[in-house]
């Protein structure tokens, strides 16, 4: 006599579940959260204008300086900086900036890199600097989720040759 199976609830249940995303909601390393990039909605968020500029310790300027932009995160009783967007690279006259829009923080570190080698003046010595973030809300923006706006202007950055 030939059986039929009834299919399982359970193979239903599951995919129903992975759908709705369930299993993703575990918690994740802090290594993790470093490549999250992307703000979901509901964040708040502020509106970043960044600038600066690089040189040598002479004051040349130096081009194609990689240039990272980091957003303190605290956690664990310990900070730790997460990149809010893709590197930079500074232009001819030494200068960089970049505008966004990432969730708020008090302090952000810039990260300079040299990434070209000996082209553009000789090797440098990877720097950083941490520059605190003041954060100002504009009340003609009626976004809900809007924390404010912050214009941060990164001091000129001296690179050591190696």
């Amino acid at each position: 006599m030939l059986q039929i199976r009834k299919p399982r609830k359970t193979g239903f249940f599951a995919m129903l579940l992975a759908l709705l995303g369930i299993g993703g909601c575990q918690s994740l390393a802090l290594e993790e959260v470093e490549e999250l990039t992307m703000v979901a909605y509901g964040v708040p968020t502020a509106c970043y204008s960044i600038k600066g500029k690089v040189t040598d310790e002479k004051g040349k300027a130096l081009e194609g300086i990689e240039v990272r932009v980091k957003r303190r995160f605290h956690a664990d009783g310990r900070d730790r900086y997460f990149d809010i967007l893709v590197p930079l690279a500074s232009d001819a006259n030494g200068k960089w900036s970049t505008e966004i829009r990432a969730i708020p923080t008090d302090t952000l570190q810039i990260v300079f890199t040299d990434i070209d080698g000996a082209a553009n003046g000789g090797e440098f010595a990877a720097d950083s600097v941490r520059v605190p973030v003041k954060i100002e809300k504009d009340p003609r923006k009626n976004d809900a989720w809007y924390v404010g706006d912050a214009k941060v202007e990164v001091p000129t950055v001296k690179l050591k040759k190696k």
